[in-house]
């Protein structure tokens, strides 16, 4: 929660500062049908994230925000994979990997530390990667 006034041309904000990365979550939504998805299919997500300042990895957070920033990585099947996008971003484009084989698959995302530290905080989806029509 934040808040700011002005008073006689003066500003003031007050801060929620009793946030606390360790109790992030996060959640994600998509609008197309997740049974019929192809591999390098362009896929939208619409993320919701609680109790994490999100900030590009690349950006300085500000001081009383940097014990909760944080941001997004996406994964595809498990998050010991390397990431397919790394965003502060909640609407955003996932690209199924190109090699994706026929079947059952999950796309994860999972709340990060500024520094990079992964938090407890993910949600999956499961997806199912048809074959292509040619």
């Amino acid at each position: 929660m934040a808040c700011s006034a002005d008073i006689h041309d003066n500003t003031a904000e007050v801060r929620d500062n009793t946030v606390n990365i360790k109790d992030a979550r996060v959640e994600f939504t998509t609008s197309i049908d997740r049974q019929n998805v192809q591999s390098g299919q362009a896929v939208p997500f619409t993320v919701v994230a609680q109790d994490v300042f999100l900030i590009e990895p690349s950006q300085v957070p500000p001081p009383d925000r940097a014990m909760v920033a944080g941001h997004f990585r996406f994964y595809f099947d498990s998050t010991e994979s390397e990431p397919i996008l790394i965003t502060a971003q909640t609407n955003v484009m996932v690209t199924v990997p190109a090699g994706a084989t026929p079947g059952d698959h999950k796309v994860i995302c999972r709340v990060h530390k500024h520094d990079g530290t992964p938090t407890t905080a993910t949600f999956e989806l499961s997806v199912k990667v048809t074959a292509k029509v040619i």
